[in-house]
């Protein structure tokens, strides 16, 4: 078997939590969304790839309600076969995240998808810090889309004190940051405006300014239109319009990373 048409076994790493923090200690129900988990899984399942489905505290997690449409699809039936594919994965083993970092050898990539939650916890996640910089020093593929970039943060010691300066409306430093001087894109800030204006209260920070301080290359191009920035093994889509072109170009990446021994 060759490297190109080797199956693969990855990491997917989703958020426990449902309920982002705003300001004026209001909060909005999220989770992860649809098309940005289910597209790219069902393209890498069919690819005879192996999914592993990972949360902090082992639990389902949480879908965020308003992803569960038809407008985020190219269509009312590509709309039910991703639900119902969604829904079959996610009835299956969900891993503690500390018990799927004990065995990081065991997989040729890692991927989150987006949906405000990772804003949540994943961010300041020590065992997802600890996975993150394993994949990044192997040079292994790293694919996050749309608000799960901002989980990259995780891979700097730190990383609490740099989200609670973000939500505090500070400027944080970041130290020792796996992913400094690499180009991405994330969900944009008129993109992010645009959703919080039905919200109850405005973001805390915005995933933009967030990656941009820790001193990577934020790529983003016009807001809701695909766009895909790949740097080395990072690969990340800027919003749920990119998860087609995201996950070619996770399959590309894939093809190239030599099967494990």
């Amino acid at each position: 078997m060759t490297s190109s048409d080797a199956s693969k076994k990855i990491l997917v790493v989703m958020s426990s939590d449902s309920e982002l923090p705003l300001q004026d200690g209001k909060t909005h129900a999220t989770g992860f969304y649809l098309n940005e988990f289910g597209v790219p899984a069902h393209r890498l399942v069919e690819a005879g790839h192996t999914l592993i489905i990972s949360t902090p505290r082992g639990n389902r997690p949480p879908l965020d309600a308003g992803s569960d449409s038809k407008d985020y699809f190219k269509d009312e039936a590509e709309y039910g076969q991703i639900k119902g594919f969604v829904d079959d994965i996610l009835s299956g083993e969900i891993v503690p995240l500390a018990d799927a970092v004990t065995n990081l050898d065991a997989f040729d990539a890692v991927f989150l998808p987006g949906g405000h939650a990772p804003m949540i916890e994943l961010m300041h996640n020590h065992d997802l810090g600890h996975a993150l910089r394993h994949f990044h020093e192997r040079s292994l593929p790293t694919a996050l889309i749309c608000h799960a970039p901002v989980a990259l943060l995780a891979a700097q010691p730190a990383a609490g004190a740099y989200q609670r300066a973000l939500e505090a409306g500070e400027t944080p430093v970041a130290q020792d940051f796996a992913y400094s001087g690499y180009r991405a894109t994330v969900f944009s800030t008129p993109e992010e405006k645009d959703t919080e204006a039905s919200f109850d209260a405005p973001l805390l920070y915005y995933p933009a300014d967030a990656l941009s301080a820790a001193g990577m290359t934020v790529q983003n191009a016009e807001k809701w239109t695909s766009n895909v920035v790949r740097d080395r093994e990072l690969i990340t889509g800027q919003n749920p319009m990119s998860d087609e072109e995201f996950v070619s170009m996770f399959l590309q990446a894939l093809s190239e990373t030599p099967a494990r021994d």
